[in-house]
């Protein structure tokens, strides 16, 4: 009888999005996504995506675009997703939370709002399959895939 060799973990990848979703819930669109590999790269991205998405909702008064636009100022009750987002990232706290969760194979979230929609960072725990055992083959063996001839062919 062949020695017992223990399961190994199975291997874990991240689905990383951030998402705007309008506030009735009807509607969501996808801004941007990545595949990470580890939960360090998963958690650098949402650091880096909180940022660029507080710039999108917030960008600079002297912006080229805004040149010719009449700007006013907002109240302080007026909602502002974009300091939400930034002291998220700018937070060593925070980002190592993330990163623990993450760890621990468990989703994360970021989530935060304004008067027209609902904006999501968020990671998702992929499982994917295991690499194959020793001596197997992982890809495919010569004379299938690309390499194929085609079965049909266009009329000119």
């Amino acid at each position: 009888m062949p020695p017992v060799r223990p399961l190994r973990q199975a291997a874990v990848a991240f689905r990383c999005e951030v998402t705007a979703h309008d506030l009735s819930g009807s509607r969501e669109v996808i801004l941007a996504y990545y595949r990470a590999s580890s939960p360090r790269l998963a958690a650098r991205w949402m650091r880096a995506e909180a940022q660029r998405l507080a710039r999108l909702l917030a960008p600079a008064p002297t912006a080229p675009h805004f040149r010719s636009v009449l700007l006013v100022a907002t109240g302080p009750t007026c909602p502002r997703p974009d300091d939400e987002l930034l002291a998220w990232a700018g937070s060593d706290e925070r980002y190592e939370h993330a990163l623990r969760t993450l760890q621990a194979g468990k989703d994360y979230l970021l989530s935060v709002a304004d008067y027209d929609a609902q904006y999501a960072v968020r990671v998702y725990v992929l499982p994917t399959q295991s690499p194959a055992p020793a001596g197997r083959r992982t890809h495919a063996p010569a004379g299938t895939g690309r390499h194929r001839k085609p079965r049909w062919r266009f009329n000119r």
